[in-house]
């Protein structure tokens, strides 16, 4: 019998943690593909790990006498990858800009395909101030769009397109256009994109205006929110608008707003970035691995006929005919 070290790394923290949800995300995974993974351990062991309630998460008898053996495991196999890099063993440090956004579904894959990553996560609000941290030391990579940033990236810093992030129209079911199967952007020429009290990052401002200039559809920034679920809650019950988010991002369910495809799909370019000369084993590793998963997955596969990019590095913006 062979243990799989996914699985017992799912199963270790899933213990330690007592809860699905905060183990899958220490992970980067889904509560689904952790569900999974101790399944599969449980059927390799031919024993129950785990007794599953409606208020808590115990071990049984067999989970309780696996677990030291199971730690040990993920110990020696921790230091058998240290010891390849015995200078510096310490997790990347990150900039995902938010936690609900793209970057922190990257890592999901990314977790899915190399169990033993390890990084801590920062949130600096933008690419700016990443690029700031990085050329400080403060992190070794970062996320974002390198585009519109209010001046030029530093020649010290690298960058490289992994993702194209199609962006979704959120609106309410009772919402004259949420009966079609795509919001067309020429739909909301008479209308808006409702965006209430943008404070994001600047690149993602100055994304949104280049859509609205592209396709001469209006931005309205007017209004309060105090975070995602208060902008859907507005959405939903409140004027009939239409707003926009990436379709990355993890939306509530219970709020029941129509999720549509835009006609074209604007696509958000997502790069890595990270400072030359910086490159310690495990960034060149986290880079190989996000080039072999973004092909692997098709993260920045596009139609040009009905997608709509601006201008990243060896893509030309297009605005489809159709739709001019």
């Amino acid at each position: 019998m062979d243990l799989d070290l996914a699985q017992v790394r799912a199963f270790v923290v899933t213990a330690e943690l007592r809860n699905f949800s905060r183990a899958a995300e220490r992970l980067y995974l889904t509560q689904q593909a952790l569900s999974k993974r101790i399944r599969r351990l449980e059927d390799t062991l031919s024993v129950p790990l785990f007794l599953r309630t409606n208020r808590a998460v115990e071990l049984t008898a067999d989970g309780e006498r696996f677990l030291p053996h199971a730690r040990e495991v993920v110990r020696v196999a921790d230091a058998a990858l240290a010891a390849m890099d015995p200078g510096d063993d310490r997790p990347l440090r990150l900039d995902v800009i938010d936690h609900r956004l793209s970057p922190t579904f990257l890592l999901r894959r990314l977790a899915e395909h190399d169990p033993v990553l390890r990084v801590e996560r920062d949130a600096r609000g933008g690419l700016g101030p990443a690029v700031d941290a990085l050329l400080a030391d403060e992190i070794d990579v970062a996320f974002g769009r390198v585009r519109d940033l209010g001046r030029p990236l530093p020649a010290e810093v690298e960058h490289r397109l992994v993702r194209l992030e199609p962006l979704v129209a959120l609106l309410p079911p009772e919402h004259p256009l949420a009966a079609g199967e795509a919001v067309r952007l020429a739909d909301l020429r008479t209308e808006a994109l409702w965006l209430p009290s943008l404070r994001g990052p600047g690149e993602f401002r100055s994304y949104l205006e280049r859509l609205g200039q592209a396709f001469d559809v209006p931005l309205d920034f007017t209004g309060t929110s105090y975070g995602l679920r208060h902008t859907l809650e507005q959405a939903r019950y409140g004027r009939q608008r239409v707003t926009l988010v990436g379709a990355d991002m993890d939306l509530p369910h219970d709020l029941t707003l129509r999720v549509l495809p835009f006609e074209p799909v604007p696509l958000y370019p997502w790069s890595v970035v990270w400072r030359r000369g910086a490159e310690r084993r495990a960034l060149r590793g986290l880079l190989a691995l996000l080039d072999r998963v973004s092909r692997a997955e098709g993260w920045c596969e596009h139609d040009p006929e009905h997608a709509w990019v601006p201008d990243v590095d060896g893509i030309r913006p297009v605005v489809p005919a159709a739709t001019r």
